[in-house]
């Protein structure tokens, strides 16, 4: 007797390897780069904007006034990178998590470098820039290939 061609074979399909949806590819970094220092010029601009907002004209305390103006730039950062820059629709929380431990990283680097060159006897605010250049570089290859995946 014939088996149909058409028809599903319970043992193979019991046998076969599960199929694996393959992973999209990362956007165009033509794309996805511009939108990055956009975002990251923006995000400052959100930052030190709620800053001046918060403690310059609303004169809440000056610890508090920078946890609201981090925190929303933090918001803003994550938010646009995903779906403008990155155009991710993965599961937000793994995201966010991966996002969160990155910004733990970004800080420590960021501390070793700034006070690392200061010792130098370089100027600890072109410490801070040349950190903020080491990060902005780590954090794009960061979110095209791990967060935003």
């Amino acid at each position: 007797m014939m088996r149909s061609v058409t028809r599903a074979d319970p043992l193979a399909a019991a046998s076969a390897e599960p199929q694996v949806a393959p992973q999209a590819a990362p956007p165009s970094t033509s794309r996805s780069l511009p939108r990055f220092l956009i975002i990251g010029v923006l995000s400052f601009i959100v930052d030190a904007g709620t800053l001046f907002l918060t403690h310059g004209v609303l004169k809440i305390w000056l610890p508090l006034a920078t946890t609201l103006a981090y925190g929303l730039s933090f918001v803003v950062n994550f938010g646009l990178n995903r779906r403008w820059a990155f155009g991710s629709t993965g599961a937000l929380t793994g995201q966010a998590a991966r996002y969160i431990a990155l910004v733990g990283v970004n800080f420590l680097i960021t501390l070793a470098m700034v006070n690392g060159i200061a010792a130098l006897g370089v100027s600890y605010l072109l410490a801070k820039v040349l950190a903020t250049a080491v990060i902005a570089g780590v954090n794009y290859l960061a979110y095209r290939n791990w967060i935003f995946r």
